[in-house]
């Protein structure tokens, strides 16, 4: 194990300001220690600008950092904290010899149900310490027998295969059919398992009860804690697939990775509509299984009027972007954290809310978000955010005509407005992004020619645009012999 970070004493408030704020994040190791060092420091803005930074590291990256054989003590215990827990480290962390032993015990006694769900994947790994803890955690799922509290036991499928086998063909036969008193957990399972009977009439049967089983109840079932895979299987295939239940099944931690894949490259119109609206939730293969879809395909020519249906490109920029595991720069992080202090608390709450959303999750807020939301996200180090903004149905003329005069966004998306002929339209739009300094010299000189003499006029003066713009908004105006 590492011993402690240390932070040289005479570094000045504004360079732990720097470091806090991700100023080595465009290396391709961040210095995970220094970063959790400074989420105790004295004070409060650089505390919460290490913290904010830490929560935009992705997944893959802290994975790759936390796997370091010298993880130190201090860095281990502040992704165990509930306060960052993040389920996808949990496995590394827990294999790692370096992990204290004791923050993981405190985790099993008093996490909630979402951390207890995460550790009940990993029973494995956890020590009897541990497991005792867990075992003692209100959270935890009842044993059975016990009074049913908020979820009752779900059986696993080992229990189900155990009764099935007890039945002959009429007791299966009735038990396909619905007819036999059993709690509701425990008949999905059953049914599950009889749907693949090698009797076909027992398993029409078995597939046509599940068919008709009531929303609410199957709801119920699939948002268990301790979803049995193969029952999220059954329900995942393309020809058992409703839509009610899909939000769920999308979502839960139990859903095998390549069934919601196989149900994305298969789905048809109805399916792709929930898909789309959880887009957030689906891993990288599921991703590129989208990208691939026909149906999706043909979507983009014809895209229902509610909703949206994001772009192939866009979409192809977000599988880069997840898979590079990429964060933004230095200089992004810097400007945005100054504006989120600098706003009101309203706003900073927004900032602080958005800044630990994965991508993806960005993404889909960019295209579904709030105004206030879109005027935060425009100014994402990523490209594919700031993409999705302006790919946003609920994008108005008004916050166009805003993004195009912002000084404190990208060049890409400057130059993205510029080649959007529905925003061009708009002569606002047009002499914003002119008497922008931000905006790429190679497009300002092709929009001069749009520039009414008086604007034109105007340009020549404004001492923010380079010199080379302004000379040739002077020369266009002796060209149309108005000065």
């Amino acid at each position: 194990m590492s011993t402690e970070p240390q932070i040289a004493p005479q570094l000045s408030q504004t360079e732990k300001m720097l470091l806090a704020r991700g100023a080595a994040l465009n290396s391709s190791r961040p210095n995970l220690d220094v970063l959790v060092k400074l989420c105790t420091d004295e004070d409060p803005e650089i505390r919460a600008a290490a913290a904010d930074t830490l929560a935009r590291l992705s997944d893959a990256q802290c994975n790759t950092l936390l796997s370091d054989p010298a993880l130190s003590d201090a860095a281990a215990r502040f992704f165990l904290d509930p306060e960052h827990f993040r389920p996808s480290l949990l496995q590394t962390l827990l294999r790692h010899p370096a992990t204290p032993q004791d923050v993981i015990t405190e985790l099993a006694a008093k996490g909630d149900s979402e951390i207890v769900a995460a550790l009940l994947q990993h029973l494995d790994l956890l020590k009897t310490p541990a497991l005792a803890a867990l075992k003692q955690n209100p959270a935890a799922p009842a044993p059975a027998g016990a009074p049913a509290e908020s979820h009752p036991q779900m059986p696993d499928m080992a229990a189900a295969a155990e009764l099935v086998a007890t039945l002959g063909p009429e007791g299966k036969l009735a038990m396909a059919r619905g007819e036999a008193e059993m709690p509701a957990l425990e008949r999905i399972c059953v049914l599950v398992l009889l749907a693949s009977d090698a009797d076909p009439q027992v398993s029409a049967a078995a597939q046509s009860t599940l068919g008709s089983l009531d929303e609410r109840l199957s709801l119920d079932a699939l948002a268990h804690p301790s979803l049995p895979p193969p029952v999220a299987r059954y329900f995942l295939e393309i020809k058992h697939a409703r839509v009610a239940l899909l939000p769920v099944l999308l979502c839960h931690p139990n859903s095998p990775e390549d069934a919601v894949t196989t149900l994305v490259s298969k789905a048809g119109r109805p399916v792709l509509s929930v898909v789309l609206e959880h887009l957030d939730e689906l891993k990288t293969s599921s991703l590129i299984a989208l990208k691939e879809n026909p149906a999706y395909l043909d979507w983009q020519k014809a895209p229902a009027l509610e909703g949206y249906v994001m772009e192939v490109d866009l979409l192809d920029m977000l599988i880069q972007e997840i898979e590079s595991g990429e964060t933004p720069t230095e200089t992004v992080l810097e400007q945005e954290g100054a504006e989120a202090e600098a706003g009101e608390k309203k706003e900073e709450g927004v900032y602080s809310k958005i800044a630990k959303l994965t991508v993806a999750k960005k993404v889909v807020l960019a295209l579904r978000g709030n105004r206030e939301e879109r005027a935060i996200l425009i100014r994402d180090g990523s490209k594919v955010v700031s993409r999705a903004v302006l790919s946003s149905p609920k994008l108005t003329d008004a916050e166009i005509e805003n993004f195009a005069a912002l000084k404190n966004v990208s060049q890409d998306v400057l130059r993205l407005i510029s080649m959007n002929r529905k925003f061009m339209k708009d002569y606002v739009v047009v002499k914003n992004l002119l008497n922008n300094p931000r905006l790429p010299l190679d497009v300002g000189l092709t929009l001069l020619n749009r520039l009414i003499p008086q604007d034109l006029r105007f340009l020549t003066a404004n001492r923010d645009v380079s010199e080379t713009l302004r000379k040739m908004a002077d020369k266009s105006l002796k060209s149309r012999g108005t000065k």
